[in-house]
């Protein structure tokens, strides 16, 4: 039978306590006494049949005893029986089995459990041998426990069990862990040896301190240690490593040196997060942060167990708020990192921090002081030389009020000399109406403030740059401001400096300044501009209303008119007042003219798209023309008009000049028209234009009104490319001209407000005169464009002289290119060498005296004569250059001519008017129709014109010739410019057999749509309106000049 089997008890006669259940062999009713729990149930299922032991329900009493003595304990207890060690154990024993548990339950340790085997077999042979109980201290057992082997160990008692053969058969175990003692006194012992270390250089202190970890590889399988030097050159070397346990040197994890702000080789950026957080940086296998690190842990020589640890721990070590370095730790792979872990390593932490303290010598700290002052000596002076070279002003005054320190900035952004020191000599540079203000800030700091600005004026000046100088604005010098930015400096609660700052801020207030007056000028300039669309309104709607009125009133004239009553002198009466009306109208046309012209150059000007277009010609010639224009004008309005050659003319041998003549006569049309305005309602009405010629400019005129004053150039630089290069002694000639009235005069006030854009001499002009507010702007700007300027003189109540003067050169002109410029015939304007009464000139200044209210000057030697057709009102159209061979066909006004206008209104007025000028007149409304009816005329190819004409039309070749065609830009079906062009490539493939004059009549007036019809073909451009006479004019210029 094997040992512990259960035997039959011998029969003694009393049979008391055998025939119980608990010794009934073969059943298990025995384990009924036993505790009702979940474990005991486990006994139960557990299968011991397959064992040494043998099925419960065959045990001896023994055993029986041995296993309701286990369950009894309260201790945590195990059975092992039999020659296997067959485990029994309670339920107090499970949890130190830890994942060995419920397997364990009836297994045996030889066979099942042989590393549990192994540990515990020599002691049961001792046991065994001895018969006594074997007490074990701390034994150590590796438990898988939440899937990781955890380093264990335990205290207890192995008493040896004899079965029913009185032999030892088995062992009774009772245990208690005592892990936590053990790991604690371990890292007891450490703390211990750090604590041991006796005071010395800190290299030695480091050394001593990576040692003392060395004895316990278990629980330190790894530790790296490094020192930090905030001071250290060059900063790569501020990380520096001390020591290392299970890292051998040249790791990739663990580099010899380090910059710790900026490195990023190995483990050095967990240095800087510790740095930064100022706790621990726990890298571990559970929450995935270890495995995130890569392979930087990798080849490591793991002590202890052998194996990687699951967690590293990185620290910051400090003292008194100086970071000293870092230590990093391994934990022990075969423990967890619990709380009671993370503070044995901070307690470690802790213990080297107070050791690396402790072994700071006073050599390296004096070292360390010496090497702070230099840096601070070097922050003063990089301090103090940014104070010197700051970009604004600073000072320190001290409580009793003097200034303890200023940059040279100070003394020269305010003025105030280095010499003085004192704040009542400081206000001395301050503006007396800021003074009290400067004295109360200061008193407000001493007080305590804490922050003050303030903007104060400077006794010394500012001076505007002159190349930020807008045109009008005042260059001259202005108050200096500067800013002012102090605070108190405070301690133990008394104010014992001030700090302040000043800049310079004196082009920013100018410059405010000349925003406030450019913020006005725009305000006025948009309020002039409403002022002048006013005035445009008015003066285009009053000269319409009269047209209006007028009109209506040709209209009706014959209303009302019996036929049979009404005697020749009443039908005359009516013609007479509609000439009268239509005299009005044909004035009030001029005006609007006038009007409209004034805006277009005005926008051609800003535009910049005027252009300057020198020929030659006389500049007497150009003075007739004009006076030419207004010479009906002036009959009307009962004004004498004289045009008066200056001596220094002749004297400087003038004929023919380079100049733009129609500017030219833009400027003195404009200037006229001011004077017949202003000249009309007054009791003297007479102008008289003056023109002469200089070498230099006319800088000083001298007229009965005193000297011109001249308007400054809008642009001082601006050059006059208009004339062609100057040759070698080819010199510059200035020609003035100067027109004077006997208007009611300006008032010096008026006269500043002349030449400028939409303005007048006062609000009121406009409406007791009329016109623009434009026209002496566009004089300047066209006077400006030619090399010159304008200017005025004026008495109020005794007249005025506007003058202006261009840039010229003379030009030869041969005797062929004479016969082709323009002449004009005689007529009564007066034409005099010499001002009546002009005193003779001894320098260069022109003099001109008080108008005279006599005639025209006597004698031959003084005038020349020539007699003009008075115009029925003054146009600005130049009439058309007349050779001397063609002056003889001037009066020619038999033309036939086709009209091609879509307006019904105007085809008809334009037809009638040309009818009644004697012309031949045939009409088409649109380019096709033009075209038709050229193939009727004699221009059109001979037998082409026969095979379209209809029956019995122009049998014999008799077809009418066309002499001009006025040619309308804008119609329906064809418009004027692509039935040009179908014409000129007409003429070019010989359909048509002769150049066929086609002259434009169009409202679109700007420069560059009369240049489109140009290049389309057209030969001339007449701008609408026009009256009859100027058409005409056109015409015979376009076929002479053909």
């Amino acid at each position: 039978m094997a040992n512990g089997s259960p035997r039959a008890p011998r029969d003694t006669g009393d049979n008391s306590g055998l025939s119980m259940p608990f010794f009934a062999q073969g059943s298990s009713s025995w384990t009924d006494i036993l505790p009702k729990t979940e474990h005991v149930d486990l006994f139960r299922r557990a299968d011991f049949a397959a064992t040494s032991m043998g099925d419960i329900s065959s045990w001896g009493p023994a055993l029986r005893f041995y296993a309701t003595m286990v369950f009894a304990d309260s201790r945590a207890a195990c059975v092992y029986f039999g020659p296997e060690r067959v485990a029994l154990y309670n339920e107090e024993f499970a949890p130190l089995l830890a994942e060995a548990h419920p397997n364990m339950m009836g297994k045996s340790l030889k066979v099942d459990f042989p590393t549990v085997w192994d540990g515990t077999r020599d002691i049961f042979n001792h046991a065994a041998a001895t018969a006594r109980a074997v007490d074990v201290n701390d034994i150590s057992f590796m438990i898988m426990r939440q899937g990781c082997l955890e380093e264990t160990y335990f205290v207890g008692q192995f008493i040896p069990l004899r079965g029913d053969s009185g032999e030892i058969e088995g062992f009774y175990n009772t245990v208690y862990e005592s892990t936590g003692q053990v790991l604690h006194e371990r890292r007891r012992r450490v703390i211990e040896r750090l604590a041991s270390i006796p005071p010395c250089p800190l290299d030695d202190t480091l050394t001593q301190i990576m040692g003392s970890m060395h004895g316990e590889p278990r629980d330190i399988p790894m530790a790296l240690l490094y020192s930090y030097d905030e001071l250290a050159t060059p900063p790569t070397n501020s990380l520096r490593l001390r020591g290392s346990i299970g890292v051998s040197h040249g790791h990739h994890c663990a580099p010899s040196h380090a910059d710790l702000d900026t490195g990023t080789i190995g483990i050095v950026p967990f240095f800087r997060q510790a740095k930064e957080t100022g706790a621990p940086v726990v890298l571990s296998q559970a929450d995935g942060s270890l495995p995130a690190t890569g392979s930087l842990f990798d080849e490591i020589q793991w002590c202890g167990h052998g194996e990687p640890s699951r967690t590293i721990v990185i620290l910051p070590l400090k003292s008194g708020g100086r970071l000293l370095g870092f230590y990093v730790q391994g934990i022990n792979p075969r423990r967890p990192y619990d709380d009671i872990m993370e503070r044995s390593v901070v307690d470690m932490a802790r213990q080297i921090e107070a050791k690396w303290a402790s072994s700071i010598s006073a050599e390296e700290s004096k070292l360390r002081e010496e090497m702070l002052e230099r840096k601070l000596t070097n922050s003063e002076r990089r301090i103090r030389l940014m104070a010197q070279s700051a970009p604004l002003g600073m000072c320190q005054i001290t409580p009793e009020a003097t200034f303890e320190w200023c940059n040279e900035q100070f003394h020269e952004i305010t003025g105030f000399p280095s010499t003085k020191s004192t704040i009542p000599e400081f206000l001395e540079v301050i503006a007396p109406e800021d003074r009290v203000r400067a004295l109360a800030d200061l008193g407000k700091l001493n007080d305590g403030q804490r922050h003050l600005g303030s903007e104060l004026r400077l006794m010394r000046p500012y001076s505007p740059p002159a190349d930020e100088l807008h045109e009008g604005e005042d260059g001259s010098d202005v108050s200096a401001y500067i800013l002012t930015t102090s605070f108190p400096v405070i301690e133990n609660g008394k104010v014992t400096k001030l700090l302040g700052y000043v800049m310079d801020i004196s082009r920013l207030k100018w410059a405010e300044s000349v925003q406030t007056r450019n913020a006005a000028a725009a305000t006025l300039a948009k309020r002039r501009q409403e002022e002048f669309i006013d005035t445009t309104s008015h003066e285009m709607r009053n000269p319409l209303s009269a047209i209006t009125q007028l009109a209506d009133g040709i209209a009706r004239s014959l209303h009302g008119i019996d036929d049979d009553l009404s005697t020749v002198e009443a039908y005359r009466a009516i013609a007479q007042d509609n000439v009268s009306s239509a005299n009005t109208i044909l004035a009030c046309a001029a005006h609007q003219k006038r009007v409209i012209d004034d805006v277009l150059i005005l926008s051609r000007l800003e535009s910049e798209m005027l252009s300057i277009t020198p020929v030659t010609e006389r500049p007497s010639t150009v003075v007739e023309q004009v006076l030419r224009m207004f010479s009906g004008e002036v009959a009307v309005s009962g004004i004498q008009i004289e045009a008066v050659r200056d001596r220094s003319y002749d004297d400087l041998h003038v004929t023919y000049v380079l100049c733009d003549t129609s500017r030219l006569t833009q400027i003195l049309i404009n200037l006229i028209s001011n004077a017949i305005k202003f000249t009309s309602a007054q009791a003297e009405r007479k102008i008289s234009v003056i023109y002469g010629a200089k070498s230099v400019r006319p800088r000083e005129i001298v007229t009965s009104f005193g000297l011109v004053e001249w308007v400054p150039p809008r642009d001082p630089n601006r050059m006059n490319n208009s004339l062609p290069a100057k040759e070698e002694g080819e010199e510059v000639l200035y020609l003035y001209f100067c027109v004077q009235d006997t208007g009611p005069g300006l008032t010096p006030t008026e006269m500043e407000k002349l030449f400028k854009r939409f303005s007048q001499a006062n609000s009121k002009t406009h409406i007791a005169y009329g016109g623009s507010g434009l026209g002496l702007y566009i004089c300047r700007e066209l006077a400006e464009k030619q090399g010159g300027q304008v200017g005025v003189a004026s008495r109020p109540g005794g007249g005025s002289v506007f003058t202006f003067y261009i840039e010229s050169v003379k030009a030869e002109v041969s005797e062929a290119e004479q016969e082709k410029i323009s002449v004009l015939p005689a007529g009564p304007v007066t034409m005099v060498s010499e001002r009546p009464g002009l005193p003779r000139r001894a320098s260069s200044k022109a003099n001109f005296s008080k108008p005279q209210t006599g005639g025209t000057p006597k004698g031959p030697s003084q005038a020349q004569q020539s007699s003009v057709p008075a115009s029925n009102g003054p146009s600005q159209a130049r009439p058309s250059p007349l050779s001397r061979s063609e002056l003889s066909q001037t009066l020619q006004t038999e033309f036939h001519i086709m009209v091609v206008e879509d307006n019904l209104v105007n085809q008809k007025v334009l037809a009638k008017q040309l009818r009644k000028a004697k012309c031949t007149v045939t009409v088409a409304n649109h380019g096709v129709e033009a075209l038709e009816l050229l193939k009727m005329t004699d221009c059109w190819r001979e037998a082409d014109a026969l095979a379209d004409a209809p029956t019995g039309q122009h049998a014999n070749g008799d077809r009418p010739r066309i002499d001009v065609v006025l040619m309308d830009l804008e119609m329906p079906v064809m418009d004027g410019m692509a039935c040009t062009k179908r014409i000129r490539e007409l003429e070019r493939e010989g359909q048509l057999t002769r150049h066929l004059p086609v002259i434009a009549t169009t409202a679109n007036v700007r420069q560059e749509q009369m240049e489109r019809a140009l290049a389309a073909g057209m030969d001339s451009v007449m701008p609408k309106p026009f009256v009859v006479s100027e058409l005409l004019d056109k015409i015979r210029a376009t076929i002479g000049a053909g």
